[in-house]
């Protein structure tokens, strides 16, 4: 008899026959002194909590600036305090873009909502509407850079740069053309120091050389033949930007910078999977840490479809929000704000905080599944005597759910396509930190078994193996 491990890295996507394996709603952390006989520990993604909510909705920008944040609810700019009080600034008329532009110099914020912008200013608390001819009114994307906002014009190459620290005005000389391939400008970046254009098929790359009426000229040899699939799947992520690119034969991966260069990020399933969605130009991004851990987030609104690449041990799992057996997770846009990290949904004013202090999904129960690794032995039949998951035990809660927090397994003997009765068992109420365990027996024999693991109780989420006992052909005829 030998003892097996039951997870891995590897995601399903083409076929459960070539690989099973799935993690929801949960994520690897690597053990520098591999104690306890394991170097992996599987830990549960945040909850979040409500923050405060936007008499407007969807929600549709944020900026944070110094101790206030700015959102953009339906069609008006409010501020939000670190205390969550809300503060009605004005109205910004006609929105046409569902997530606007905003950028800030210190001394202005910038908004462009697709068919105006906007200027507030902080010294006066005056908002206005931007009338300088210089300015591309219909602008979807506009980055502040030493000491300048540059806004994109959309349906052509065209950014347009405004006067130093004034974004009221715009010399209608004062613009560029991204010129290494003809094609539309999608995006304005800012990325250490340099000005980052996401076109439909190539990046470009610009700097600040000082020039008039143009203070920026392209970085000759630095351009890219990948283009942007998605204009709102750019985030800051991991000291770089990571987004969803595409190239000149329409598939698309996910990518960070690397330098200049756009470096893979997703892998063959990911891609397999986001590649088969009807639609993939309307995800959205953000970027969030948790523990040390910097994270990825890319939903796909009309799959209905939510990943998160955790980029210390470069591994990809799925999350949602709800216990539905396949659903988004309800994360739109987000900003850093007052010591967390803040979010929207796609649908209401609400502003929720990422926490993973908190085991629900602000009150909603968050499902965290994993599907194991093909167990099997070249084709021949095997028996399982015994699983084992160490879980974290005696996290109970007082009452009510999560009490006795208990574990669902069940088995699959046809290489991971369909699953048998639910087998649950308690983790240990509050205070059992020596037990009950999750032990499972009696699986009997198969030349293949998937395991599958499901928990929903509001209780820390924290695995640090799991293994079976497995008898070869020859030993199961004994």
């Amino acid at each position: 008899m030998k003892k097996v491990n039951l997870f891995g890295a590897d995601t399903k996507s083409l076929s459960a026959f070539i690989s099973a394996q799935r993690r929801l709603n949960c994520y690897y952390e690597v053990l520098p002194s591999g104690e306890k006989d394991s170097k992996v520990v599987i830990r549960g993604t945040p909850g979040f909590t409500l923050f405060t909510t936007i008499p407007a909705a969807p929600i549709r920008g944020f900026l944070a600036v110094n101790n206030t944040l700015y959102v953009v609810g339906g069609n008006s700019l409010f501020s939000v305090n670190n205390a969550g009080v809300v503060t009605t600034i004005g109205s910004l008329g006609t929105i046409t873009n569902e997530v606007v532009a905003m950028a800030n110099n210190g001394v202005q914020l910038i908004i462009g909502t697709g068919s105006s912008g906007y200027i507030y200013t902080y010294s006066t608390s005056t908002l206005s509407i931007i009338s300088s001819s210089g300015f591309p009114q219909s602008t979807t994307s506009i980055v502040f850079m030493n000491g300048f906002f540059v806004a994109q014009n959309p349906g052509t190459g065209q950014f347009f740069v405004s006067d130093v620290y004034d974004g009221t005005t715009w010399d209608p000389l004062q613009f560029a053309t991204a010129e290494t391939t003809p094609d539309d400008l999608l995006v304005v970046s800012a990325l250490h120091g340099d000005l980052v254009l996401w076109c439909q098929h190539h990046t470009e790359f610009w700097q600040d050389n000082g020039g008039s009426p143009m203070p920026f000229a392209q970085l000759v040899g630095t351009a890219q033949d990948w283009g942007l699939a998605a204009v709102n799947s750019v985030a800051y992520f991991n000291n770089t930007l990571a987004f969803l690119a595409q190239n000149v034969q329409g598939q698309v991966q996910i990518m960070a910078l690397n330098g200049y260069a756009p470096q893979r990020i997703s892998n063959h399933n990911i891609e397999n999977i986001i590649n088969s969605f009807a639609v993939t130009s309307d995800a959205i991004a953000l970027s969030y840490i948790t523990d040390g851990h910097p994270m990825y987030q890319i939903t796909f609104p009309s799959a209905n479809r939510s990943f998160l690449y955790e980029g210390i041990n470069n591994i990809w799992s799925e999350v949602q929000t709800g216990v539905s057996p396949q659903a988004r997770h309800a994360a739109n846009i987000g900003v850093s704000f007052a010591g967390a990290y803040c979010f929207s949904d796609s649908t209401t004013g609400n502003i929720y905080q990422f926490d993973n202090t908190v085991y629900t999904d602000n009150g909603t129960p968050i499902k965290r599944e994993l599907d194991s690794m093909h167990i099997e032995n070249q084709g021949n039949i095997l028996g399982i005597d015994e699983l084992w998951l160490d879980f974290e035990l005696g996290q109970g809660l007082q009452i009510g759910q999560g009490s006795n927090p208990q574990i669902m397994l069940q088995v699959s003997k046809d290489n991971g396509n369909t699953f048998g009765n639910e087998r649950w068992t308690s983790i240990g109420k509050v205070g059992q930190y020596g037990g009950p365990r999750a032990i499972y027996r009696r699986f009997g024999q198969s030349r293949d078994f998937v395991f599958k693991i499901r928990m929903t109780d509001p209780v820390p989420f924290i695995l640090v193996r799991g293994s079976a006992i497995v008898r070869t052909s020859r030993e199961a005829g004994k």
